[in-house]
């Protein structure tokens, strides 16, 4: 955040300084350049900060085998950005290789990103607590079917269910 401020100041006093010596396109480009490099930083905010990403292995270093296993993209089921590892003893969920809390946990949503001219996935949205990561998105498939169960299966391991064996076990 300081390094954005300082950006912000210096070139704001660039901005008067060329305001007194450059011609006016100049001045309009600076003034243009500088709200856009603000905007291009808080566009992808939501994205994960890839340094502190577990992969499938390191997690199951870290926290142990889990509980279950949520295949959120079939093509990707062998890296951690296609499933959701579960730990309900520690109510800890992997999501995407990023350890969160169960309890953080708000909502979790599906959403289809397809736009009327463009084909688009369908993307798994967990909302959570935390005010630096809002939203986690996970790419699903172009199955809407697939979706709502994966999303299903979400809510039961918030909730204390696993599934075995095609029935539904509530875990006390």
């Amino acid at each position: 955040m300081k390094k954005e401020i300082i950006i912000s100041i210096v070139a704001a006093i660039a901005i008067l300084l060329v305001a007194f010596q450059v011609n006016a396109y100049v001045l309009f480009a600076l003034v243009l350049f500088v709200p856009f490099f603000l905007y291009r930083k808080g566009k992808h905010k939501d994205e994960p900060n890839d340094s502190h990403l577990l992969s499938l292995e390191e997690a199951t270093t870290q926290y142990g085998e889990p509980d279950d296993c949520i295949v959120v993209d079939s093509t990707r089921a062998n890296e951690a950005i296609g499933c959701i590892l579960v730990y309900q003893q520690k109510r800890i969920l992997v999501v995407a290789g990023e350890p969160l809390s169960m309890d953080d946990i708000l909502d979790v949503t599906t959403v289809n990103t397809a736009t009327p001219y463009t084909m688009g996935q369908y993307q798994l949205v967990l909302t959570t607590k935390k005010p630096e990561r809002e939203y986690i998105r996970m790419e699903v498939g172009m199955d809407a079917g697939w979706a709502k169960d994966v999303a299903t299966e979400v809510i039961d391991a918030i909730k204390g269910k696993t599934a075995i064996e095609g029935e539904t076990e509530v875990k006390e």
